[in-house]
């Protein structure tokens, strides 16, 4: 995995920031079942010194991590971090694992943190213990001459049921809503990144970068009928993933002693009631599925689980661009697709692209390349033959790959 400069960016004096998200993997959702071709590489033992080699091998300013466990950030992140010039901030609530930002210390300063809890937020379509969590961050006066100079960025990892289009939906905007309200509050740019569960071809996605114009019939039907919670309809394709089962069951008896190797599940099938046929999960059937301390804050949208007014709300937000979707072609198009990268998870039942990074711009020419804050590089994901026959192994240490940009104009 290297960097890449483009061409067409000017050498300049400006600040450059690196940016970066990660999905740990949390080792309390590994199952040898879920991780057959993985051996030993995926014993914490042997994970831990490598993950926190890598990233800090790539020194971002700024990360955002999903899947890190809490007892794992309490023995091992956090300490390694702070020692490695680090700020942190953890959040996670009513599961083993959670959403961290850490930042470098040199560079900025927090100014204010919000966690958010998606399931208190209007009415949920079911209870997933997903959150969000955002951290407003004022660069620090050897970087800018700027008084109010910085940055607002937020981290997830949205509901993973296949089925659950809707309430993915919902929570992403919550968040969006949040974090554009930290944006109004502080001035600064806002970046999100993270784990959203969404491939480019689903809605969340298209709604994201393209709002409500982009969707098809076919996927507003998807929306309506996934309006519902889980397991609802017996008749229907409405059955966990055994990734699912596991993480239900780990989250909800945190304290409960797991072994982190072995399973007797069958990771990542589907069942059809109708036949009792397994079903694996694909990137094609993800839309057939269904046709420091943390500010609490009374949230900002009581939203209702309605579809005009998630739709509605998708509209009113401002644009916002992928800023590996904006270069990746011209320089990998081998390995990309939809303009993202072809893979960020290459796990046993499901291979595709679920993490992204995503920058707020003020308008629509802003998002047509016309925003001051530029791509200067990214990290460049490795080809499909490098992953094979599958990650995390002793090269790649998690089931998905990270993701880095740096960019200028944030200063």
């Amino acid at each position: 995995m290297v960097s890449v400069l483009f061409p067409n960016v000017e050498e300049t004096d400006q600040k450059r920031i690196t940016i970066m998200t990660y999905n740990l993997l949390a080792q309390t959702l590994v199952r040898r079942e879920l991780f057959p071709e993985s051996g030993d590489a995926i014993k914490w033992k042997n994970r831990r010194p490598r993950l926190l080699k890598e990233i800090l091998h790539y020194k971002p300013d700024v990360s955002c991590f999903q899947e890190m466990d809490h007892s794992n950030y309490d023995d091992t992140f956090k300490s390694e971090f702070e020692n490695a010039g680090y700020e942190t901030c953890f959040a996670g609530i009513g599961k083993t694992h959670g959403c961290c930002i850490i930042w470098k210390r040199s560079k900025f300063t927090k100014l204010d943190d919000l966690t958010i809890e998606f399931d208190r937020f209007g009415t949920p379509t079911m209870t997933t213990n997903c959150i969000g969590l955002i951290v407003s961050l004022k660069y620090c006066e050897t970087l800018s001459g700027e008084l109010n100079s910085g940055l607002v960025i937020g981290t997830t990892h949205l509901y993973w049921r296949p089925q659950s289009m809707y309430e993915r939906a919902r929570q992403c905007l919550i968040l969006c809503e949040n974090l554009l309200k930290f944006k109004e509050k502080f001035g600064f740019e806002a970046i999100l990144a993270g784990d959203f569960n969404s491939t480019p071809t689903d809605p969340t996605y298209k709604l994201m970068v393209k709002n409500t114009s982009s969707l098809t019939e076919d996927e507003i039907l998807t929306l309506e009928t996934s309006m519902r919670p889980f397991g609802e309809d017996a008749n229907s394709n409405n059955s966990p993933s055994t990734k699912d089962i596991v993480e239900d069951c780990v989250d909800n008896n945190a304290d409960s002693n797991v072994d982190s190797t072995i399973s007797d599940n069958n990771a990542g099938l589907l069942k059809n009631s109708s036949t009792s046929s397994e079903i694996p999960i694909t990137q094609k059937t993800l839309l057939s599925m269904s046709a420091g301390k943390s500010t609490q804050t009374e949230p900002i949208s009581q939203f209702q689980p309605t579809l005009p007014d998630l739709l509605s709300k998708f509209t009113s937000l401002p644009p916002c661009v992928s800023m590996y979707a904006q270069h990746l072609n011209s320089i990998d198009p081998e390995n990309t697709i939809y303009s993202e990268p072809k893979f960020t998870n290459y796990g046993l039942h499901f291979k595709g692209a679920l993490d992204y990074i995503f920058l707020f711009c003020q308008n629509d020419d802003n998002r047509n390349n016309g925003s001051k804050v530029k791509v200067t590089k990214l990290l460049k994901m490795p080809p499909e033959e490098e992953l094979l026959p599958l990650i995390p192994n002793y090269k790649f240490n998690s089931d998905h790959l990270c993701l880095m940009v740096e960019l200028i104009g944030l200063v």
